[in-house]
């Protein structure tokens, strides 16, 4: 690994975990969830023997654990995952409660969304208290604490008291001023953060909200330094991309078994052009846009009728939300419409898919589409924008221009997903780009994604984490 941790360990602190486990014909399976944290940070952690401390919600996580609640994985050899507990009523007020209807929406820019409830943030403080204490009983001199995300943001501030080198990553955007402050409990999130030494963001846009939220609370802000003075405690803040695991994406655009599942896909579908859009079910990601743009495009460009299939999947997410079912209805009303105008003999505009989906099985479709869609409201990175470009020859890239991905791949055509007229002229103009500019355009983004990988925002990140002791 390039990350030099010298004599330190690596404490890993995050709400989900890197393995569950679960029962599977009355036994008991070790499976490996998907991610980029568990991408970029399982490998160095396999071999450096760190700590991960992380939720455990698999079904049968804690019949494999001690009497401390760890375990080894992926096996005997590896290193040590420490599960934490949930109650039902700490899973509803910490999770679904204050860090799905409060941290996100605000996060998000969707302040109508957030649900302000005094229990939702008791239960939020009670419950990174808990992680603070279950990090503090595994504690050992000069160990590094890596904590991730939104979840856990008061988590600095209950370990100040200690001499815990702490950082912070942010996975999801970080906001303006304006929508942050209407947080009641804004200035209690801002100090817990602001205990850590180093804080990392996917931009620069987020680094500036949050440095001028800071600003805003009374602390001391360096900004052309990026460092933050408050409480006598200072914090370094950072932008520091999340990249993919490029070799494993790039290297099955290389493989046969892969290539004759893609080519499986578009012969499959049996049309000139194949357009692929995947999504999680939330209202951050644009697809009722996105689905009215489709409208109009074939309005506007009739020629394409009968020569392009739009393919939508949508994994389901947050099922017992009544707003998501209501999004989830309104979509499938949408499709039902376009499809009901347009469509003829066999040919479909939209095939729609709701259900979740392997990652493996949804490769392939990466490397068959002759554009990717990526059209969300908002995005801290968006990785599937990566994972496309890394496995294709001449795919077109369609990205919101509010993902935090847009600041990186210069090669995508820029759309504003609330633009449904320029949206739809957008998807005409990927799909006439003459195929040399088309390559052109992969090979100077798979260029910078291989530079700036996953294991290089690993190393980076703990290197400027690092310097701050120096």
């Amino acid at each position: 690994m390039g990350a030099e941790l010298k004599q330190n360990r690596l404490v890993l602190v995050s709400n989900g975990e890197p393995y569950k486990h679960v029962y599977q014909n009355q036994e008991i399976k070790q499976e490996k969830l998907a991610g980029g944290l568990t991408t970029g940070l399982d490998p160095m952690m396999q071999e450096d023997d760190g700590l991960w401390i992380a939720w455990g919600r698999g079904e049968a996580d804690f019949e494999v654990v001690d009497q401390e609640n760890k375990v080894k994985v992926p096996d005997d050899n590896g290193y040590t995952l420490k599960r934490i507990k949930l109650s039902e009523e700490e899973k509803n007020g910490f999770y679904y409660g204050f860090s799905n209807e409060v941290m996100w929406p605000i996060c998000h820019t969707f302040i109508s969304k957030a649900n302000f409830k005094k229990e939702y943030w008791d239960s939020y403080k009670k419950v990174n208290k808990k992680f603070a204490d279950n990090i503090m009983e595994e504690l050992e001199e000069d160990d590094l604490v890596w904590i991730h995300d939104y979840h856990l943001a008061l988590v600095p501030g209950f370990l100040s008291g200690s001499d815990a080198k702490t950082s912070l990553f942010w996975h999801i955007p970080w906001p303006a001023w304006e929508a942050f402050r209407t947080i009641p409990w804004r200035q209690e999130i801002l100090e817990g953060m602001l205990s850590t030494n180093f804080l990392g963001f996917h931009t620069d846009s987020f680094v500036y909200n949050f440095l001028n939220c800071a600003k805003k609370i009374g602390a001391e802000v360096d900004f052309s330094a990026r460092e933050v003075y408050y409480q006598g405690s200072k914090t370094r803040v950072e932008n520091i991309p999340l990249g993919i695991d490029y070799q494993r994406m790039h290297g099955l655009s290389q493989d046969e078994e892969y290539l004759e599942k893609s080519k499986t896909i578009k012969e499959n579908y049996n049309t000139e052009k194949l357009v692929f859009a995947v999504d999680r079910l939330d209202y951050t990601k644009g697809i009722e846009e996105r689905l009215e743009a489709i409208r109009r495009f074939f309005e506007k460009y009739p020629e394409y009728q009968r020569k392009v299939i739009f393919v939508q999947r949508i994994a389901p997410s947050r099922t017992g939300i009544e707003e998501y079912q209501q999004m989830k209805d309104s979509i499938e009303k949408m499709v039902g419409e376009i499809n009901g105008k347009y469509q003829e003999d066999e040919w479909q505009p939209i095939k729609y898919f709701y259900g979740s989906v392997p990652q493996d099985e949804l490769l392939p479709y990466y490397n068959a589409a002759d554009l990717g869609l990526i059209t969300a409201s908002i995005d801290g990175m968006n990785l599937v924008a990566k994972e496309y470009l890394a496995v294709q020859d001449s795919g077109v890239l369609l990205l919101s221009e509010f993902a935090g991905a847009a600041e990186y791949l210069d090669s995508a055509i820029k759309v504003n997903p609330y633009d449904v007229e320029a949206l739809a002229d957008s998807i005409y103009q990927g799909l006439e780009m003459p195929e040399k500019d088309r390559k052109e355009r992969v090979q100077t983004a798979q260029a910078a994604l291989k530079k700036y990988d996953i294991n290089w925002w690993r190393d980076h990140f703990i290197e400027m984490w690092l310097d701050c002791y120096e």
